[in-house]
């Protein structure tokens, strides 16, 4: 298990992902069209250059969200998350283009213990992407269902 327990969470702490990813209009359009999003700021440079915000097609930032949730798993969450439990406060306060390079960075906003179950507790994150120039790009809070390490030594001592 590479990921943090529940008790290795430190509120207020904040962990700037080492992997970057430079986004595509080919990789844009084809997640962007997997799951049926038909907005043509995200499909069509022509309808683009005419009305999108900046006059140019823009990555779709449901990409770069999820770009922004998945980079930080390998480091704080891979097998140590029992569920999401809510995601909110999502924004997109900078658009992304064709060939910017994106970071990631989560900053650990509360924890709690599980009222009802003793091998876990919730953990509040804040998720958040900036671009190559550093402008945020996008942003949400969430709710996760961490493991205590209490379960892990547990589940090991009932293996033998």
């Amino acid at each position: 298990m590479a990921g943090l327990y529940f008790e290795d969470f430190e509120v207020g702490k904040v962990y700037r992902h080492e992997v970057t990813k430079t986004f595509t209009l080919a990789d844009s359009i084809q997640v962007t069209s997997m799951y049926m999003e038909t907005e043509p700021t995200y499909l069509d440079e022509e309808w683009a250059a005419k009305h999108a915000r900046n006059r140019r097609i823009e990555i779709n930032p449901f990409y770069a969200l999820s770009f922004v949730m998945g980079v930080q798993v390998t480091e704080l969450t891979l097998g140590t998350t029992l569920g999401n439990l809510a995601m909110t406060d999502i924004s997109f306060p900078n658009p992304v283009y064709p060939g910017d390079t994106l970071r990631g960075q989560t900053t650990i906003l509360d924890k709690r213990e599980s009222k009802s179950r003793g091998d876990r507790g919730v953990v509040e994150f804040l998720q958040e992407g900036f671009n190559q120039r550093d402008e945020r790009v996008a942003t949400c809070r969430r709710k996760a269902m961490m493991l205590r390490r209490i379960a892990h030594a547990t589940a090991a001592q009932g293996e033998r």
